[in-house]
């Protein structure tokens, strides 16, 4: 009697695979349709390969979920590094329109730096948005430029601008269409 693992099945040539499809709640994240690798020719080989491979498949799906890398704003819309960055603009210059001063600002980020747990480099776990705002109460938009535009920023400019996905006239194929080139 064999150990049965989960996602792990034998291929049709003999081999075994670790195959697993990506849960729906965060296929907007992870792009692709399912994991799937190639554990080994034996079954020796696909139980000493099991573990590694599943552990990675596992924390990817946790960082998805969490957001890690990409910054989930309330209501659960998961934005990309120049809108994280803007965001965090946006909360340096409310603090700056009321009154606050360099001091104040670093402290500020101080404050919101301790909210997370500390290794020797710094602040482990940050989204990006807390990230970025950290970074930019201490240094400012002077010397923390923003990030390198992306295609999916460029696509988002595109669907927003020239096909007016905000416009109740647009038709939602369209649109569908452009984001799924």
């Amino acid at each position: 009697m064999g150990l049965v693992l989960k996602h792990v099945e034998r291929t049709k040539s003999g081999s075994w695979q670790y195959r697993r499809r990506v849960p729906k709640d965060i296929s907007e994240v992870i792009t692709k349709r399912e994991f799937k690798r190639k554990l080994g020719e034996s079954e020796r080989e696909a139980l000493a390969a099991y573990p590694r491979y599943h552990a990675e498949v596992e924390r990817e799906i946790a960082e998805a979920k969490r957001g890690k890398g990409r910054a989930a704003v309330p209501g659960g819309v998961v934005l990309s590094g120049r809108e994280a960055y803007a965001e965090a603009l946006r909360r340096r210059a409310d603090l700056v329109a009321a009154g606050a001063s360099e001091e104040d600002l670093e402290t500020a980020a101080e404050h919101l730096s301790d909210q997370y747990h500390q290794d020797e480099d710094g602040p482990l776990g940050v989204p990006s948005v807390d990230r970025y705002t950290i970074n930019l109460m201490r240094l400012g938009p002077d010397r923390y430029s923003p990030p390198e535009p992306t295609l999916g920023d460029a696509r988002k400019l595109y669907v927003k601008e020239h096909l007016r996905a905000d416009d109740p006239e647009t038709d939602s194929r369209v649109v569908g269409l452009a984001s799924r080139c």
